[in-house]
């Protein structure tokens, strides 16, 4: 909020002027930081975002149309015209306002503003992008033919010239734009919110009316000239905005504001210059040592010379011993003042910060446009300052003379009235420096005569000058005036846009629905969306299926790991856990538990998608990748002396949705098929050790404990499974595999821990994108397990193993070979 200060420019019995300070910034402290520890996750109305998207796209090509691409017909959206994109603008702005006031915190709807502008600022330049790809691709569309026709270069040209003039329809959409931002603020929102907020907060909504930042780049030279004062632009132009900002901080200073250093500036001065002293010192005893080094270095050479063998020198065993010492302090000294750099360089960065924000804290003062008539304007009151302010602005108009910036000054008002004339050809910076400079003008001479069509002269240009130069001491004391009240004003508007720039820096567009999940799951998200979008649609799950990963050995593994100083956490997780995330998106997975030594995941099936989810095929592709991730980690552990991973997995899938229930913020889930997916990935260590030099392409079998009479639930207690990076489908599961995919049978003869035996293997192909899986699957029969521990026949319970051996997929991929090939030779 503003604040006022006091100064004197004069002795104390002068009359002081009033000067206000100006450095608003938007409050955010509240808001809570998104998941990356960075933004803030900000998710906008969908229909609000694909309707503004369409709107600008449509009033982007309506600008260029007009000027540059007249006869091609684009694509037309059913786009809003300006009366409901301000109804629309409206209703989203209303939500955030709402939204703030039930959470009892303005920060969020300020948030929610900047994260509009942000999308509308961003948006501007990304449908520019698009129509002129769109241009590009209507020429490709007509064929080859077309685009090497006199037309196709024509457009290609117009395309050409509306890239270059990117600036210019992005400044007049965005000012359109803009408008209508201001226009729904100032005429309907600004009324709710007092009726909600009061008016404290009003100065914070003035700098959200900020138009810079709807500008190409948030600098535009014809806005500028045509609203405050064109500056140069680039680093060799003596009136860039740098130098004249530096000139009016200069002229505060000189007159007599002065800021007070608060006592932080002062601590990191005096700490800086004691960290300096303290350098030299050690600066002062290095070079002390360094002569005292040189010195015995030659008393040294000269003991060993033929004329001092018959003199008494000094013992050379003395003088290499001092030596040594001098060499030793030397490097001591050295080595502190090395380790001392770091200390002054922090000292010297903390110093910099401090009179940076000095220098900041001054030049708030130009961020107050009624600075400059406090200042400068002699008609102005109070009449007890005002020859101060003559001075003043006397002061200020011999500057400008002095660093010889007058002129420039004056050239940017008056290129104004043929500025509409000559630009474009003649670039407006061009256009303001052949008023100032003869050689200049000729330039534009040049430029001129390459457009003979438009007929245009040099002399308004150099009629115009003239008169600059003819002007009264009065003329040009009214035009400094004018100029340091535009400058003040384009001081505010710049700094408010920078503030507003690295506040859209800070937000995060949450636009995908796994986006919003896991924001919304860590209560990170900002949710301004439609009331109508705030409804819950129904969508009903109607079935699911569990994936239960469970690593083997994990405690053993973790206390070798605690034992040679290494993080199991870490382990897990950079192993495991992360690369098992990053599959989850490609078969529509979600997590429910991933944590330490087991990892359990959801596929779930909806009304809507019960059609095309094949939840059970792609469960089972997901548990194979699961285990080719384990498998690639083992193969570069080997070198690395870490220990490996085994897994056992289960997929259980249940024919209805899942039910949960709440513990506190935590929702849990109850299902079936998570307590048999829990069993299907277990390994018994009977079974363990029975099958531990088992070397077949299966990792999965099991053994029945015979029990007579037994039901078919009662026989899976009895049960001994053998699961060793193996993948166990529950029966339920492999009857809705069936229907997802096609399934073939085939019965081959393999290798098993007992000796070879038919096998009989299904196989089939699942549909991933533009791409397919092959998928194989055994099925098998536990073995009867007398009570001494011997293998038996294979009983009537039936089981399903996802295979991954490598072979067999190479066996299977073979079969498909030669079928596809016979299909062809029959068709041939």
């Amino acid at each position: 909020m503003p604040t006022e200060t006091l100064f004197s420019a004069a002795p104390t019995d002068t009359p002081s002027t009033s000067l206000g300070s100006y450095s608003l910034t938007l409050p955010m402290t509240s808001l809570a930081i998104g998941v990356d520890n960075i933004h803030h996750d900000v998710f906008l109305s969908p229909r609000f975002l694909q309707l503004t998207r369409d709107y600008l796209f449509d009033l982007i090509r309506q600008n260029a149309s007009r000027n540059y691409l007249p006869g091609i017909e684009l694509r037309t959206a059913k786009a809003l015209d300006g009366t409901a994109f301000r109804k629309l603008l409206a209703d989203v702005l209303h939500s955030s306002l709402t939204n703030a006031k039930y959470h009892k915190n303005i920060e969020m709807d300020l948030l929610f503003r900047v994260a509009i502008l942000k999308f509308l600022t961003t948006e501007l330049g990304s449908q520019f992008a698009n129509l002129i790809h769109e241009g590009k691709e209507w020429i490709r569309q007509r064929g080859e033919h077309f685009e090497r026709s006199q037309q196709a270069h024509v457009i290609k040209a117009r395309l050409s010239e509306l890239q270059s003039a990117r600036s210019s329809v992005i400044r007049a959409v965005g000012q359109q734009v803009a408008q209508s931002w201001i226009d729904v603020e100032e005429n309907i929102i600004a009324k709710a919110r007092k009726a909600l907020f009061g008016e404290e907060f009003t100065p914070l909504y003035d700098l959200l009316k900020n138009r810079l930042i709807f500008l190409d780049g948030g600098k535009d030279d014809t806005y500028f000239l045509e609203h405050y004062v064109l500056l140069g632009n680039y680093a060799r132009d003596p009136d860039r905005f740098e130098a004249m900002d530096a000139l009016f901080q200069e002229l505060l200073s000189h007159a007599g504001v002065v800021v007070n250093q608060d006592s932080a500036f002062q601590e990191a001065d005096k700490a800086y210059a004691e960290a300096m002293h303290e350098a030299q010192v050690m600066r002062d005893e290095i070079a002390n040592l360094e002569e005292q080094k040189e010195l015995l270095r030659k008393r040294l050479d000269r003991s060993d010379s033929f004329l001092n063998r018959f003199r008494a020198p000094a013992d050379p065993a003395d003088l290499k011993a001092s030596l040594n010492d001098i060499e030793l302090r030397l490097k001591h000294q050295e080595l502190k003042l090395e380790e001392f750099g770091a200390v002054l360089e922090a000292a010297r960065q903390k110093l910099d910060y401090y009179e940076k924000d000095q220098k900041g804290r001054l030049g708030d003062y130009l961020n107050d446009p009624e600075n400059a008539r406090r200042l400068f304007d002699p008609s102005a009151e109070p009449e007890a300052t005002r020859n101060q302010r003559a001075k003043l602005l006397a002061q200020l108009l011999e500057r400008l003379e002095q660093q010889d910036l007058l002129y420039h000054v004056l050239a940017s008002y008056e290129i104004r009235a043929i500025a509409a004339t000559y630009h474009p050809p003649v670039h407006l910076q061009q256009l303001r420096k052949a008023l100032v400079s003869r050689d200049e003008l000729k330039r534009v001479e040049q430029v001129l005569k390459q457009v003979p069509a438009k007929q245009l002269s040099e002399k308004p240009i150099d009629e115009l000058s003239r008169k600059m130069r003819r002007y009264s001491r009065e003329e040009l004391q009214s035009q400094v005036l004018r100029f340091a009240t535009d400058f003040f004003l384009l001081h505010r508007d710049l700094r408010d846009a920078e503030h507003l720039t690295s506040c859209m820096d800070r937000v995060s567009l949450v636009e995908t629905e796994q986006a919003r999940d896991l924001s919304r799951l860590n209560n990170k998200l900002y949710e301004c969306v439609l009331p109508d979008e705030a409804k819950t649609k129904q969508d009903p799950v109607v079935s699911h299926v569990i994936i239960k990963a469970d690593v083997r050995g994990s405690t053993k593994m973790t206390q070798d790991l605690l034992s040679r100083g290494l993080s199991p956490a870490s382990h897990f997780s950079l192993n495991l856990h992360e690369p098992v995330k990053k599959l989850l998106d490609r078969y529509g997975a979600k997590k429910v538990f991933i944590e330490g030594d087991a990892i359990i995941l959801a596929i779930f099936e909806t009304e809507s998608s019960r059609t095309y989810a094949r939840s059970v095929a792609k469960a089972c592709v997901l548990a194979r990748q699961i285990l080719n991730v384990c498998n690639s980690y083992n193969d570069s552990a080997a070198s690395s002396d870490l220990p490996a991973l085994e897994l056992g997995l289960g997929v259980a899938h249940q024919g209805d949705s899942p039910t949960y229930w709440t513990d506190g913020e935590s929702r849990v889930m109850i299902s079936k098929a998570l307590n048999l997916s829990d069993r299907l990935s277990g390994c018994a260590k009977l079974a363990r050790r029975m099958l531990d030099r088992q070397k077949s392409h299966f990792g999965l079998f099991q053994f029945l404990q015979t029990m007579q009479g037994a039901s078919a639930e009662e026989l899976d207690e009895f049960l001994v499974r053998y699961n060793r990076d193996g993948i166990e489908l529950n029966e339920e599961g492999f009857l809705k595999l069936y229907d997802e995919i096609s399934l073939e049978c085939i019965e081959t003869k393999l290798d098993l821990p007992w000796g070879k035996e038919n096998v009989t293997l299904y196989y089939g192909e699942v549909p991933m994108g533009e791409s397919v899986e092959l998928l194989v699957l055994r099925k098998g029969f536990a073995r009867e397990l007398s009570s001494d521990g011997k293998i038996g026949a294979p009983s009537t319970h039936l089981y399903y193993e996802v295979c991954t051996a490598p072979k067999l997929y190479e066996l299977v991929a073979a079969l498909l070979r030669t079928k596809h090939a016979a299909v062809e030779t029959v068709r041939v």
